[in-house]
């Protein structure tokens, strides 16, 4: 099949729609605005491609799906064109890849070589790694945040010249501030809610009032 017929818009707004979990083709058709008939059409050539893949559901419940559809897994179609290279191909992502093309995709192009650079100093720590992302709000220095699974691990600040030879420092920090708006580049990040002991021992410290 070939793999430019899978990228029509209406194609890409099921996937789009399956990005963060499993729809049924009720759910996508209100989302994308069309008829079951036509969602149900595009999700059959998207299965057939590999790309979508479905679930039946032992529901018998009045209203309840009975089919939910998901990304199969993780792949890019590339698309190069350059001067001496030009081809096409669908690839599949490891974890690494997909950290590299979100950097190819944020928006500040003039920083990229320099996160890249950045996650290239910290890549074998990857497995302990579970959220990374740049800070938005300034480019001197190049803010990385970065939360651990286990132990912290001390990271360096760096100096990187790129190749228009503008110099920034890098900075790695575990403490995301509030009111932050950082470009995500692996993982998500949690926030534990403060417990309701230590709210009881503030007001009982004889601090305040």
């Amino acid at each position: 099949m070939d793999h430019e017929t899978l990228f029509t818009a209406s194609k890409w707004d099921i996937l789009k729609h399956l990005e963060k979990v499993p729809r049924s083709p009720l759910e996508l058709s209100k989302l994308c605005g069309t008829s079951i008939a036509n969602v149900s059409q595009q999700l059959r050539l998207l299965e057939l491609a590999g790309i979508v893949t479905s679930d039946r559901i032992s529901n018998r419940d009045k209203g309840k799906p009975r089919v939910l559809y998901r990304l199969a897994g993780q792949f890019s179609y590339l698309i190069a064109t350059s001067g001496d290279f030009v081809d096409k191909k669908i690839l599949p992502l490891s974890e690494i890849n997909k950290i590299i093309m979100r950097v190819w995709f944020f928006e500040r192009t003039h920083l990229q070589y320099t996160i890249e650079k950045a996650f290239w100093r910290i890549e074998e720590h990857i497995g302990s790694i579970s959220y990374l992302s740049v800070d938005t709000t300034r480019e001197s220095p190049i803010t990385i945040y970065v939360k651990f699974t286990g132990k912290p691990i001390e990271l360096k600040p760096f100096t990187v010249t790129d190749r228009v030879g503008a110099t920034r420092q890098v900075v790695f920090s575990q403490h995301l501030p509030a009111g932050a708006a950082p470009y995500v580049l692996h993982g998500a990040l949690h926030t534990p809610t403060a417990p309701q002991a230590h709210r009881k021992n503030t007001r009982n410290s004889g601090d305040g009032q």
